[in-house]
């Protein structure tokens, strides 16, 4: 992001400011796969990046692999960031760090990015497989029990919102984050019937109804993910609760 972007992008701020007042309110910055407009998505050094950008929360995705851990990857297949191919779910974890993400990231377990991180910010965990639900859950509790967590500083997101009904009948105290992809017929009442604490919008999908029925249900709203300019002045005028952006620095600077 360029220093003549930066530039437009306050002067739009402050213009919009003045000419449309918006009341100050508490929004949580989440960095979308740690930082990942300036580091590798999902890597260590892309989660310290975030932690030094002074966000409330990092986003991550987790999935099995062949030999049975959990491993924090986005895409079900190694070819778009690492220089191997295939299926993540066919791989052993010895495998999978062997290979390379931009020559010099290996791909972390979620033990390992739980340690790292060491509960300096929360995390957002996206549960990319399906039936991986009760694997995080034993691992949230191992770092609850042994490593001084809490349960609140975990949220858990799907698209499977099996899974996050699962989270709730197991674990109440840990919050679960329903996603969503489109605008449901009846906005937040499938968050609702799961007891979730957020509904995460897709900000090509936000509206100020679907915003105010969650409200009204007594969820929160975050939306991803955030980078450009006029999509954030868009979406503070929803009186959002969160932003997911890969530039949580300078979306944290305008905020």
């Amino acid at each position: 992001m360029g220093l003549k972007k930066r530039g437009v992008m306050k002067v739009l701020i402050i213009i919009m400011s003045l000419l449309c007042p918006l009341s100050l309110y508490p929004i949580k910055i989440i960095g979308h796969r740690g930082a990942c407009g300036y580091a590798p998505e999902n890597t260590l050094s892309s989660f310290a990046k975030a932690i030094g950008c002074n966000v409330d929360m990092v986003e991550f995705d987790v999935r099995r692999c062949a030999s049975g851990e959990l491993v924090v990857f986005h895409d079900a297949k190694i070819d778009r960031i690492t220089d191997g191919c295939g299926y993540v779910a066919l791989q052993t974890l010895h495998e999978l760090k062997q290979l390379r993400i931009l020559e010099s990231e290996t791909i972390p377990t979620l033990q390992e990015v739980l340690d790292f991180i060491d509960h300096r910010v929360k995390v957002y965990i996206e549960l990319k497989d399906l039936n991986i639900v009760y694997d995080v859950l034993q691992m949230i509790d191992y770092f609850v029990h042994c490593k001084q967590w809490h349960y609140d500083d975990f949220l858990i997101a799907s698209f499977d919102h099996t899974q996050l009904q699962a989270v709730k009948m197991v674990n109440k105290n840990i919050a679960v984050a329903v996603l969503t992809y489109g605008i449901p017929v009846h906005f937040g009442a499938c968050a609702a019937e799961i007891n979730a604490e957020i509904v995460c919008l897709d900000m090509e999908f936000i509206t100020q109804e679907f915003v105010h029925d969650i409200h009204s249900r007594g969820m929160l709203v975050y939306v991803y993910t955030v980078n450009d300019s006029e999509d954030l002045i868009r979406i503070l005028g929803y009186k959002v609760d969160g932003i997911i952006t890969d530039y949580p620095d300078y979306v944290r600077t305008l905020v």
